[in-house]
């Protein structure tokens, strides 16, 4: 045996098969792994911008650019006015770049309208890179939001979206472009490839020494690194799962937590963003935070999930966002609405359903926003659903919003005692509310209610009760 050539030796045949299985699968496990995050990092840099774009689009006036366009001049209060709404789109997403709106597109060339850095004038004429010209002509043709891949222009490589801005009629008259450099994620990764490259070289060479070990080493982050990719998915965006691993894995752990840490950002900005524009109509101030604190009270004593939990906050945020289509007159009248207006305000909810399903980061909201005028015994609107048939969260929101409206001064009536309010509740249980979400109501003291809502309470109503549910 001592006289056979060492690759004839079955031992070193072994090893040395055992060494090029070992080197082939660590190399195509890796490739397929940075493959798979590459076109991940894509698509979640393209939805990220495409969600700005979505919120940027619904603050600019679409008849208001209209009037800009028109006069072509960038010194004008109206070009102002929507100046300020890109800026604060900038500033709120922390975005490098200028946000603008683009027109007038013909073959590869577009127009500027209005520039968040007011340093291009109107009318300019804009030369489209080929790989975003297709994409541009259909946000403006058909009236849908999308992004562009990964393209090269000559100032560097890019990724854009474009959003429509639509006038009171519906129709599109510019689309909002917002731009994002991608060069730095780009080197990460071809830096990220090479390095795996040459530790899977390494990791090859040690294999048959330290193979069960290697791949335990190699498995565990790739599991974590799963973990933190579901959690975002399912729009845990505040998942906390560090990758211990000093490797290219780790590295690129590390891009993943800054992508995700950057969604959060935005998903966090974009509601901000709406919940002032929706104040900016005509809520009071907090008023919305106030719902959505009364909403996790009354929660507390239920059982919701996290995940029903965030929905329940972000739908009481966002619950009247359908209202932004209703007419400024109709919302702010101070007597009675005629038979047409209540139909115009009972098609809210609806509106706002339409509004936020092409959202994904704010879909959570949509049980709140479309049932939350839905009555527990069929009689509400906007399709009479019953009982159970009506989500949870927006039977919660149902009894909070209730009990909020009559503890606050309205233009038609003044704020109801506290103790009348969670009477009328207790009276209504069964038809317009969830019985048990009114007995979880009853069941938080009358100090912590004017607490959350910032009513008065009398000493009278703070004294505890026996029953505070009633019979």
């Amino acid at each position: 045996m001592t006289n056979l050539p060492i690759w004839r030796r079955l031992a070193w045949r072994l090893g040395a098969s055992f060494l090029l299985l070992t080197a082939i699968a660590v190399l195509l496990s890796g490739f397929l792994q940075y493959r798979a995050q590459e076109q991940w990092l894509r698509q979640s840099l393209g939805s990220l911008l495409l969600n700005i774009a979505r919120t940027g689009a619904l603050l600019v006036d679409g008849d208001l650019h209209q009037t800009v366009v028109a006069a072509a001049r960038s010194d004008t209060p109206e070009y102002a006015k929507l100046r300020r709404e890109l800026v604060r789109i900038q500033e709120t997403n922390q975005l490098g770049d200028a946000v603008y709106t683009l027109t007038d597109v013909h073959g590869a060339t577009a127009r500027f309208a209005v520039v968040s850095n007011g340093l291009v004038p109107v009318g300019l004429e804009y030369r489209l890179a080929p790989e975003i010209q297709p994409i541009l002509r259909r946000v403006l043709t058909e009236g849908i939001p999308a992004y562009t891949g990964i393209y090269v222009s000559s100032s560097g490589t890019w990724i854009t979206a474009f959003a429509p801005v639509k006038n009171s009629a519906g129709q599109t008259v510019a689309a909002l472009d917002v731009d994002f450099r991608v060069d730095v994620y780009l080197g990460e990764l071809a830096a990220v490839r090479r390095r795996f490259y040459l530790h899977s070289l390494a990791g090859a060479i040690l294999a048959l020494i330290a193979g069960v070990l290697l791949a335990r080493q190699i498995t565990r982050p790739v599991v974590q690194l799963s973990a933190l990719a579901r959690g975002i998915v399912e729009g845990h965006f505040a998942t906390n799962v560090r990758v211990a691993a000093r490797d290219e894995i780790g590295m690129l752990g590390n891009v993943l937590h800054l992508m995700a840490e950057r969604l959060n950002v935005s998903h966090r900005s974009m509601t901000e963003v709406l919940v002032r524009a929706l104040e900016a109509r005509g809520e009071a101030a907090g008023s919305l935070q106030r719902l959505a604190d009364a909403s996790a009270a009354v929660s507390e004593h239920l059982e919701l999930s996290p995940t029903q939990r965030e929905a329940l906050e972000l739908g009481a945020l966002l619950h009247d966002i359908g209202e932004i289509r209703v007419p400024e007159a109709v919302l702010q009248k101070p007597g009675l609405l005629a038979p047409h207006e209540r139909e115009i305000v009972r098609r809210h909810p609806e509106w706002g359903v339409e509004l936020l399903e092409t959202v994904p980061l704010l879909t959570p909201a949509l049980d709140v926003v479309g049932s939350h005028h839905e009555h527990y015994d069929g009689s509400g609107y906007p399709h009479g659903l019953t009982g159970e048939t009506i989500p949870l969260t927006a039977r919660i929101f149902a009894v909070v919003d209730a009990l909020d409206a009559m503890t606050h001064d309205r233009p038609y009536r003044r704020a109801r005692p506290l103790a009348e309010a969670l009477g009328i509740l207790r009276e209504n249980a069964g038809t317009q509310f969830d019985p048990r979400v009114v007995d979880a109501a009853l069941k938080i003291p009358p100090a912590r209610w004017a607490e959350v809502l910032g009513c008065q309470v009398s000493l009278a109503e703070d004294a505890p009760r026996a029953n505070p549910a009633g019979g």
